[in-house]
């Protein structure tokens, strides 16, 4: 139950985030064409900063503990790249190859 909560907690988080941001950048354009990947939340998997796509990657059983840092935490913690946030995924003990092609498939490199 306790992990349900968790995963619909974030799910909501991240769905929430994306619509408001749709909105933002309809109503506010930018200059970067990379302005969406830089509104979502930072992406934190077993202390290793990750693409955003990870969260669709990751299986919900491999998951111990989900963290969701916003505002002043976040930057604190992480500088400019957690402006918008910062979600902290601890997983379980997964295989070393898993682990390995996590990492290489979804290294964020800012």
């Amino acid at each position: 139950m306790k992990r349900q909560l968790i995963l619909f907690l974030l799910l909501f988080f991240m769905t929430f985030h994306l619509s408001f941001s749709q909105d933002t950048i309809i109503t506010k354009p930018k200059k970067s064409t990379n302005i969406i990947n830089r509104e979502k939340p930072l992406i934190v998997v077993n202390d290793s900063i990750l693409k955003y796509e990870v969260m669709e990657y990751l299986n919900p059983n491999e998951i111990e503990s989900v963290t969701v840092w916003k505002d002043e935490k976040a930057k604190s913690m992480y500088g400019e790249k957690g402006k918008f946030g910062v979600i902290i995924i601890t997983t379980k003990n997964i295989s070393k190859e898993k682990r390995i092609k996590i990492y290489k498939e979804f290294k964020d490199e800012l």
